[in-house]
């Protein structure tokens, strides 16, 4: 990190920046910020129309239809902030020296105050619905710590090298379409056994495997599936399936944590390489 950058003058910097992203996001046009809110609203009511009828057994389906579309956008529109921010900010890497980090945190950032506003507008719909607000609230922040670290994890991946591959971007959109039906977004999560114990029973031998079953394995284990999940327990189904526990709060926290840091040591190490592909 260049001299002239402390920490402190980090944060500030990250802080300014992403805020100047989020009011700079949609200047000019005649909507404004409010395109923020059309995508995922438009999206959800063409999602319920045509998979109400033949989703059965979820208690408040719209409010777990529309909480996992909030989410997936985050994950989906960081991820691909990500990825394009070093073009965006051509002008800024190759003139200036800082620490190239700054970029990413400001893109976390700028996306965490735009899913602040999605979760606004989800629990307006859920008191216009008469959900009672409940101490699962409380377990809300971490769920938006855990969402913006797995996005900025995958997102550093892909801003590694999207400047050497530039066929990246095209394929991360096509993966996107594919994660997002492999992620219990629309149809219903239900595990049959505790998390551990699934996970324990993959590597006992007890599960036959076939290539279908692969997709189920997925949706079971990856993280976006687990964050859905534990995000609507503790909103939506905290007292008849239960908020998470604290092992499994603090557990997955450390995963998203440590797949934090190791993307963050790839990105820092890809960055001194950055100049030279442009």
């Amino acid at each position: 990190m260049p001299a002239q950058f402390s920490w402190k003058h980090g944060v500030r910097v990250v802080l300014a920046m992403g805020f100047a992203d989020f009011m700079l996001k949609y200047r000019g046009s005649v909507l404004g910020f409010l395109w923020s809110f059309i995508i995922p609203i438009v999206k959800f009511l063409v999602i319920y129309h045509v998979f109400q009828p033949f989703i059965q057994g979820v208690e408040h389906y719209q409010l777990y239809l529309f909480l996992g579309l909030i989410l997936w956008e985050h994950f989906s529109l960081m991820t691909t902030a990500c990825m394009s921010m070093l073009h965006e900010k051509a002008a800024i890497v190759q003139k200036v020296a800082f620490p190239r980090m700054l970029l990413i945190l400001s893109v976390g950032w700028t996306h965490t105050l735009i899913l602040l506003s999605y979760f606004v507008i989800f629990l307006c719909i859920a008191l216009a619905m008469g959900i009672e607000p409940t101490w699962g609230l409380l377990y809300v922040p971490l769920i938006f710590v855990q969402a913006t670290l797995l996005g900025l994890s995958v997102g550093m991946i892909l801003s590694c090298y999207s400047l050497k591959f530039a066929d990246l971007q095209h394929l991360w959109s096509v993966l996107l379409q594919v994660i997002f039906w492999l992620t219990p977004i629309i149809y219903p999560y239900t595990p049959k056994a505790p998390l551990a114990a699934d996970f324990a029973n993959l590597f006992s031998g007890s599960l036959q495997l076939s290539f279908w079953s692969l997709f189920d394995i997925f949706i079971r284990f990856q993280p976006l599936s687990i964050l859905l999940h534990d995000a609507r327990r503790a909103i939506l189904y905290p007292s008849t399936v239960g908020v998470p526990s604290l092992i499994h709060a603090v557990g997955f926290s450390v995963i998203c944590l440590l797949l934090f840091v190791a993307c963050a040591i790839l990105f820092r190490k890809r960055s001194r390489y950055f100049i030279q592909e442009y």
